[in-house]
C-alpha cells in the first residue's frame, strides 16, 4: 500500500498525511480532514484511496478488526467555498466485515453518476466533477452527533447555529428526524427547541468554541458535522458555507415597559413563547377575579412579558400605589380609613364575609369532594381525542376548547391558590408572633401532607420494581436511548404496557409553564432513563412517609406545649388555623397538575398538530414553530391559509435575542411597604399573609443576588433540611432531563411541579431562584432531599461534575472537586 500523499501514483493514503493542498488529488473532504488533524482536532482515524483501490482500502481496514466503520465521497469538486456538493454522494454507515466494505466502497463510487449529482454540477463546478475519492474511517459510537455553521446559514449573521440528534448525525442530515437547535453569540448558548435532548449548554458551547477554531484555521466561515463520544467531541468533515446571504442584525425583542415595580417572574426561567402570552393574560385576569371575589386589600398580581421575558407585579388596591396616609388617619386603632376609601369599604365587607363562611376552605373541600374528579374526566376526554383524524375546522374547534379549557382551569387554580397558600402562611404569622418560630419550623407541620408530589415518583418505583424483576428489561434500559423504546415490547410486552400507562398517566403535564416546551409523554427515552436511575438509587416511599408523619406530629406536639400556658382564644386560634392549613397545603401541587399542567399539555398537542398541517401546506418549516404565532393567530392559521414562515422567523429571532440579552432582575422602584394602621385586624392579617406569601413563594431579591463563590461557598435560602454530598447535574430546561443520573445534585434556575419526576432519583437540589413556598422547595421536602433555593446565579458558578456538599439547614453549597461520588447524612 502506497501511503505518500505527494506521490502522483498514490492511490491510497492515511487521513493524517494529507494538507488542504492534496485537495486535488484525495478529493477536498479528504484534505480538509487531514488539514484538521494537522491542526490538532480530534478526527476518527482513516483513509483515502481514489482509483481502483479497493483491495487497499479493504486491506488498511483490516488493522481496525470487527468494529463498524465509515464509508464516505472525497470528490475534489465537493466542500469548496463556491459548491459544497452537501448530500449529493452516498455515504454508508455502519459497514462491517471485508464483503461489506467492498460492497459500500462500489456504492459510493457508483453515486458519482447520479442524476441529482449531474443536475447539481451543472453551472457549479465547471467542469465534470469526473473520479471520485472514498474515505474508510472508524466510526465514533456517538452519543450526540449534529452540524454546526459559524455563520448563520439563513439570515448570514455573525453567530454559531448548532443542530443536533441523539446517537448518529445520519438522521439529522438525512432529514429523518427534527434537530435540537441552538443560537451561540459572546460565548452563551440560546436553545431555540430541544425535541432530542441531546445535548447540555456546556456541550454546545464546546461545540461553538472548537467550530469558531475550525473557521479560525480555514479562514472562512465553516460548516461542521461532529460527533460527542462520551466527553470527547470527534469532527468528522468541515467545509466552507457556501451561498451565505447578507448578514442581518439580532432582532431585539420589543421593550415596553408599564409603569409599577416588575420583578422577573421564576416560574419562567427563559423567555416565553409567543402563544404562551395568553397564559399571562389568563393568569392575571383570574386572579384579580379570584382577589376580588375573596374580598382581598389589593387587587392581585399582574402579569406581563417585558423584553421578552415574563414579570409580575402586585397590583395594589385601585391599580395604583395610593398618596401616603395622614398620621392621624394611619394611627393605631383607626379603622376611619377602611370607611371614607369606598373600594376598600367593599372588600372589608366581603372579606368578614368570606371568614364568617369560611368559604376559602369550603373551596379547598369542593376540590377533593367533586371538582377534582370533573377536570380529570375532562382532561382524560380531550387527551384522547384522535387529532390526525379531525377535519381542519374539527381540529381547529379542538383548539379553540383547549385554550378554553386552560382559562377554566387557571381561574379555579387561583381561587385555589388563595386558600392553599393563604392557610400555611397565616399559621406562620401566628407561630412568629405567638411563639417565635420560623417558617421553616411550621412547614415542619406541614411535610408529607403533599401526596402529589410523590406520585410519579412512588409510581416510578413501582415500574422499576417491575422491571428489576426482569433481566431482558434491566439490560435493555442500561442505554435508555429512542431505540430501547422502540424494542421495549417487542423484548417485554408487560413491561411495554406498564411503561406506556405511566406516560399516559404523568406524561400529559407541561414540564414548564410554556407550552413551547415538550411534556414527558414527547419523551419517553428521558422516562425509561428515570426507571434506569431507580433501579440504581431505588426510592423507599413508605419509609420515607413514616420519617415525615412523625417528623409532622413531634412538631406539632412541640408547638402546643409551647402554647399550653397561653389563653384558652390563643391556643383555639391555632387549632383552627393549624386544622385549616393540613387541609389546603396539599392542594397547592394537587390542583396544579389538574389545572395548569394537564391543560397546557393539551394546548401543546392540538397546536402541534396544527403546526403539521401548515407544514403540509408550505406555509410553515417545522410544527414546533406553531409556538410562535399567538393562540389567535394559530387557531386562524389553517382557514387564512397564508405564508407565515416569514413571521415566524422574525419571531425566532426575537426569543433567541432575549435569551442572549435577559432583562434586569427589576424593573421601577420598589413601592413602600404598605401601612397597616388603621385597617381592621382581619384586613391587617391577610395583607400581611399575602405580601409574605409572594416572598415566600418567589423571593425575587435573594434570587436576583449573584454571588462570586470565591470562597468556595454558594448561599442562598434553606428550603429542606439535611446534607448531601454528589457531583451536580446543571439542568437548565426540561431538554436537558436526559443528562440526570442516579445521585446527582440537580442545580436549575427553578423548577415547576412536573419536575417532580426527578426527584427520586437525585441527591440534593440546588435552584437560582425561589422561596420556601416554591414549587422546588415543597417538592425537595416531600421527598426528603436537602435543598438550597434562590442562590441567584448557580447554574452559573456549578458545572457538570463538580462535587459540593448541599447542606439544607443552614442555606449554604460547599464547592469541593469534580468526581462522581455522593454521599447523604
Amino acid at each position: 500500500m502506497k501511503t505518500s500523499a505527494h506521490d502522483s501514483a498514490v492511490t491510497t493514503v492515511s487521513l493524517d498525511r494529507l494538507r488542504q493542498g492534496d485537495a486535488s488529488r484525495m478529493g477536498a473532504k479528504a484534505a480538509n480532514l487531514g488539514e484538521l488533524i494537522h491542526a490538532g482536532f480530534d478526527v476518527p482515524e482513516g483513509f483515502v484511496g481514489t482509483g481502483e483501490c479497493d483491495d487497499e482500502l479493504i486491506e488498511a481496514a483490516r488493522r481496525w478488526g470487527d468494529v463498524p466503520l465509515a464509508v464516505r465521497s472525497s470528490s475534489a469538486a465537493e466542500d469548496l467555498p463556491d459548491a459544497s456538493f452537501a448530500g449529493q454522494y452516498e455515504s454508508v454507515l455502519d459497514v462491517r466485515g471485508p464483503d461489506d466494505l467492498a460492497a459500500a466502497l462500489r456504492r459510493v463510487r457508483a453515486s458519482v453518476t447520479t442524476e441529482r449529482v449531474r443536475h447539481y454540477e451543472v453551472g457549479r463546478a465547471g467542469d465534470a466533477v469526473g473520479g471520485i475519492g472514498v474515505i474508510v474511517q472508524r466510526q465514533v459510537p456517538a452519543d450526540a452527533a449534529g452540524v454546526v455553521f459559524t455563520a448563520n446559514p439563513v439570515t448570514g449573521a455573525d453567530e454559531i447555529v448548532v443542530s443536533a440528534v441523539r446517537g448518529l448525525g445520519e438522521r439529522l442530515v438525512s432529514g429523518e428526524t427534527d434537530p435540537d437547535e441552538w443560537v451561540v453569540r459572546g460565548g452563551k448558548a440560546a436553545c431555540l427547541r430541544a425535541p432530542q435532548q441531546s445535548l447540555g449548554d456546556d456541550q454546545v458551547v464546546e461545540v461553538a468554541e472548537v467550530a469558531r477554531r475550525v473557521a479560525a484555521h480555514f479562514g472562512f466561515p465553516v460548516d461542521v458535522e461532529w460527533a460527542f463520544e462520551g466527553d470527547r467531541l470527534w469532527l468528522l468533515q468541515a467545509r466552507p458555507v457556501t451561498a451565505l446571504p447578507a448578514a442581518v442584525p439580532p432582532v431585539p425583542a420589543p421593550v415596553d415597559v408599564p409603569d409599577g415595580f416588575w420583578e422577573r417572574e421564576s416560574h419562567f426561567p427563559q423567555p416565553i413563547a409567543p402563544m404562551t402570552r395568553m397564559f399571562l393574560t389568563v393568569t392575571t385576569r383570574a386572579l384579580t377575579d379570584a382577589f376580588a371575589d375573596a374580598g382581598m386589600p389589593m387587587d392581585g398580581l399582574e402579569m406581563r412579558e417585558i423584553d421578552g421575558w415574563a414579570y409580575a407585579r402586585v397590583v395594589p388596591l385601585g391599580g395604583k400605589e395610593p398618596p401616603p396616609l395622614p398620621s392621624w388617619l394611619a394611627r393605631p386603632g383607626n379603622a376611619l380609613m377602611s370607611r371614607i376609601h369606598p373600594l376598600l369599604r367593599q372588600r372589608v365587607a366581603r372579606l368578614e364575609e368570606v371568614e364568617r363562611a369560611d368559604i376559602l376552605i369550603a373551596t379547598v373541600d369542593r376540590w377533593w369532594d367533586n371538582d377534582r374528579g370533573v377536570f380529570a374526566a375532562r382532561i382524560r376526554e380531550l387527551q384522547d381525542v384522535a387529532l390526525p383524524t379531525l377535519s381542519e375546522d374539527d381540529l381547529r374547534h379542538h383548539f379553540d376548547e383547549t385554550v378554553r379549557f386552560c382559562t377554566e382551569a387557571v381561574t379555579l387554580h387561583h381561587r385555589l391558590h388563595l386558600a392553599d397558600v393563604a392557610f400555611p402562611v397565616r399559621l406562620a404569622l401566628f407561630c412568629h408572633d405567638q411563639l417565635g418560630w420560623s417558617e421553616h419550623g411550621v412547614l415542619e407541620m406541614l411535610s408529607g401532607l403533599s401526596q402529589a408530589s410523590t406520585e410519579p415518583g412512588r409510581a416510578l418505583a413501582a415500574l422499576a420494581a417491575l422491571a428489576d424483576a426482569r433481566p431482558r428489561v434491566r439490560d435493555l434500559i442500561t442505554q435508555p436511548d429512542d431505540r430501547a423504546v422502540a424494542r421495549l415490547e417487542e423484548v417485554d410486552g408487560e413491561f411495554a404496557e406498564a411503561f406506556h400507562a405511566y406516560l399516559y398517566e404523568f406524561g400529559c403535564r407541561a414540564l414548564r409553564y410554556d407550552v413551547g416546551e415538550p411534556t414527558l409523554s414527547e419523551l419517553p427515552a428521558v422516562a425509561l432513563g428515570l426507571v434506569r436511575d431507580q433501579l440504581v438509587r431505588g426510592y423507599d416511599a413508605a419509609a420515607r412517609a413514616t420519617a415525615q408523619r412523625e417528623k409532622r406530629d413531634a412538631t406539632v406536639a412541640r408547638a402546643r406545649s409551647e402554647l399550653a400556658g397561653r389563653p384558652a382564644d390563643v391556643r383555639d386560634r391555632f387549632e383552627w388555623l393549624l386544622e385549616r392549613a393540613e387541609r389546603a397545603y396539599p392542594v397547592r401541587e394537587d390542583n396544579e397538575f389538574y389545572l395548569v399542567s394537564a391543560p397546557l399539555a393539551l394546548i401543546r398537542y392540538a397546536a402541534l398538530e396544527v403546526g403539521r398541517r401548515l407544514v403540509d401546506r408550505g406555509l410553515l418549516d417545522r410544527p414546533e414553530q406553531i409556538f410562535f404565532l399567538e393562540a389567535g393567530e394559530a387557531s386562524g392559521a389553517l382557514a387564512d391559509l397564508r405564508d407565515l414562515r416569514e413571521l415566524v422567523r422574525r419571531r425566532e429571532e426575537e426569543v433567541a435575542w432575549a435569551r442572549l440579552h435577559p432583562g434586569p432582575a427589576t424593573y421601577g422602584a420598589p413601592p413602600p411597604p404598605p401601612v397597616l394602621r388603621g385597617l381592621p385586624p382581619l384586613v391587617q392579617e391577610y395583607l400581611r399573609a399575602v405580601l409574605r406569601a409572594v416572598e415566600l413563594v418567589f423571593e425575587a431579591e435573594r434570587s436576583g443576588h449573584h454571588q462570586d463563590a470565591a470562597d468556595g461557598l454558594l448561599e442562598g435560602i434553606s428550603a429542606s433540611s439535611g446534607t448531601y454530598t454528589g457531583p451536580v447535574r446543571v439542568i437548565l430546561d426540561e431538554g436537558e432531563f436526559g443528562k440526570i443520573r442516579a445521585g446527582d445534585v440537580l442545580v436549575c434556575p427553578i423548577t415547576s411541579p412536573v419536575w417532580s419526576v426527578l426527584f427520586a432519583s437525585v441527591g440534593a437540589l440546588v435552584t437560582d431562584t425561589g422561596g420556601i413556598l416554591s414549587h422546588a422547595a415543597i417538592i425537595a421536602r416531600e421527598y426528603r432531599i436537602p435543598a438550597v433555593v434562590a442562590t441567584g446565579n448557580a447554574t452559573t458558578l456549578l458545572r457538570d461534575g463538580q462535587l459540593v456538599t448541599v447542606d439544607g439547614q443552614t442555606g449554604v453549597v460547599t464547592i469541593a472537586q469534580a468526581t462522581d461520588a455522593g454521599a447523604e447524612s
